[in-house]
């Protein structure tokens, strides 16, 4: 579909923007009094680096991580698997580039000795791994070293070519739902179910996905909040919840419904109701100026009238930030963040009752000056099979 003009490919983003990137996070530093920063990803958490660099390592290979050395003043390093290094030049527009175990810590013993720095932030330092950390702190015998969160807040905000591309990866999340919803038949397992959402996507255009899909049926949906597909059959009159994305050019898209597969029982359609009740209530204090927990107390009022409890991810209340990574670290809605224009958001509400089912109603959001603004935009009130 997208070759064929369906859905609008926009430019890959150009290098003045990666160069403003760079500008604005000196601009924070220099506030914060970093010397520098080291950014590290992982090919499932690429946004860092990739933010910066426009490079990302593989996954399911050797492990190669990947970093950035960014000093407050100076030419920024790029750092690889010593097997892409080839790749990561052609990819990223940093001149500098060098294997990752043999120069990180040569250039932080360097930058040491010659700039004296007063601190080093860390980004990424949720899951640093150990091997790279033991290098930084050998090499850094007499710096201090700092998490920071200041790419995290920088990299919450989206430009319009950004957004531009998350539409079109949410395009394809509501084709492979559509998908989905239009093939599939009561005796076929969870993981052919995600079978078809991955074929839909992928032969519309998505380079990866974003995360592990989901199809949770019947008892499933009610007491697992995230699952990988299984080979229990689907049946008619259960409930299923489906929890879809892809990436496209990297950027990903994170959708999820409660669906009615077939009749259902009045109290399994209740809590299908009340899940996007509660959600439509949140929806109209996701704007700018808002702190992120603002949806969380008309969501939490909708369910405690209705008795019912919102199913809650770790630390993320209503959803979390996204972008190129499907959950990034800002906005976690529920927190005192406040929102600003052209955050993104996954924002989500997830009921789970034992013995009836589960629901989650989600959506990816541009948080504007007067409301959000919807990147998927499949149908809430799913009945198929009928």
């Amino acid at each position: 579909m997208i070759k064929r003009g369906v859905y609008d490919v926009l430019q890959d983003i150009p290098v003045s923007e990666y160069q403003d990137r760079v500008a604005r996070t000196r601009e924070e530093m220099k506030k914060a009094g970093y010397d520098a920063l080291i950014l590290f990803s992982d090919p499932a958490r690429m946004v860092n680096v990739r933010w910066i660099a426009n490079y990302r390592s593989f996954d399911g290979v050797y492990p190669n991580p990947a970093l950035v050395f960014l000093p407050l003043e100076g030419d920024l390093v790029l750092f690889a698997g010593s097997d892409l290094l080839p790749y990561a030049k052609d990819e990223s527009w940093i001149g500098d580039v060098r294997g990752a175990r043999q120069e990180l810590g040569k250039v932080l013993r360097d930058f040491e000795t010659t700039k004296k720095p007063s601190k080093i932030g860390i980004v990424g330092y949720q899951y640093l791994d150990l091997e790279f950390y033991l290098i930084i702190k050998d090499a850094l015998q007499s710096t201090p070293i700092e998490k920071t969160t200041i790419v995290d807040r920088l990299k919450s905000i989206k430009s319009e070519t950004e957004i531009g591309l998350m539409k079109i990866a949410g395009r394809l999340a509501d084709g492979g739902l559509a998908d989905l919803r239009d093939n599939l038949k009561e005796g076929m397992t969870e993981r052919e179910a995600v079978r078809i959402c991955y074929t839909s996507m992928f032969s519309n255009g998505a380079d990866s996905q974003a995360f592990d899909m989901m199809v949770q049926s019947g008892e499933n949906s009610a007491k697992y909040f995230l699952a990988r597909p299984r080979d229990k059959v689907i049946r008619k009159g259960e409930l299923l919840l489906v929890d879809i994305g892809c990436r496209f050019n990297g950027y990903a898209s994170d959708m999820a419904r409660g669906v009615a597969f077939g009749e259902v029982s009045a109290k399994q359609q209740e809590l299908l109701d009340v899940t996007l009740e509660a959600w439509l209530a949140g929806t109209k204090h996701l704007k700018a100026g808002n702190k992120a927990s603002a949806p969380d107390k008309y969501i939490n009022e909708v369910l405690e009238q209705r008795g019912y409890l919102h199913g809650n991810g770790e630390g993320r209340s209503c959803g979390h930030g996204t972008g190129m990574d499907p959950e990034e670290e800002i906005p976690s809605m529920g927190s005192d963040v406040i929102l600003e224009e052209n955050m993104s958001v996954s924002y989500e509400v997830t009921v789970q009752i034992p013995g009836v089912g589960g629901s989650r109603v989600e959506d990816d959001v541009i948080i504007r000056k007067d409301g959000p603004e919807f990147l998927t935009h499949f149908a809430h009130s799913c009945q198929w099979g009928v």
